[in-house]
């Protein structure tokens, strides 16, 4: 079993449960807890484990946007809620902005009529790549301060994805020289008190 918790983001906040799990950006998890009790067999039956315990896990970015996104978390009506309209980001985005020219427009794409969200706009584009960097910066960087290292297999292979992923989004902005490691310094400035290493 699990609880999740919901936060309802209308402006009313009166969805009752509406819009769980619906994909829907106003109603957004901010924690899960998962009981841990059972074993599933492989033919479908469950048997209790020697220990049990609780697995939590809550969304940092998450809190914080809703936290500086809000009046006092109980004002909604004029709330823009998103990770990236926070203090968590926006110093990476400020200096991206400074080294690329480019400014961040907190633009969202809208799915087409396949349902794909696919940016159209330049600014869409600009802003894909800005919270792209930014996530992509942080990865990395934790990544790396616990050892682990960009390479060619299981784990490594994924942070060197994550890297060439964010080089090309990077010339997308105008970088065709190596950018990424001058957002290391603006991310240990805001985040070292909480990670020193």
């Amino acid at each position: 079993p699990c609880s999740e918790l919901h936060v309802d983001l209308t402006p009313a906040g009166d969805t009752k449960g509406a819009l769980v799990n619906k994909g829907n950006a106003e109603c957004i998890e901010i924690w899960n807890n998962v009981f841990i009790q059972f074993n599933a067999n492989a033919d479908g039956t469950f048997s209790p484990l020697p220990a049990k315990h609780v697995d939590t896990g809550m969304g940092f970015e998450r809190v914080t946007s809703i936290m500086q996104g809000t009046k006092g978390l109980t004002d909604f009506a004029n709330a823009k809620i998103s990770n990236y309209e926070t203090d968590i980001f926006r110093p990476i985005f400020d200096e991206l902005e400074k080294m690329s020219g480019h400014q961040y427009g907190s633009t969202l794409p809208q799915p087409n009529a396949a349902g794909q969200i696919i940016p159209t706009s330049e600014q869409e584009k600009v802003d894909v790549a800005f919270r792209v960097i930014g996530d992509h910066i942080r990865t990395l960087s934790f990544a790396i301060a616990d050892g682990i290292q960009p390479g060619n297999t299981d784990r490594n292979y994924v942070l060197r994805r994550i890297l060439r992923r964010a080089v090309r989004y990077g010339r997308s902005l105008g970088f065709h020289q190596p950018f990424f490691f001058k957002l290391v310094d603006v991310l240990a400035e805001h985040m070292g008190d909480i990670f020193p290493e």
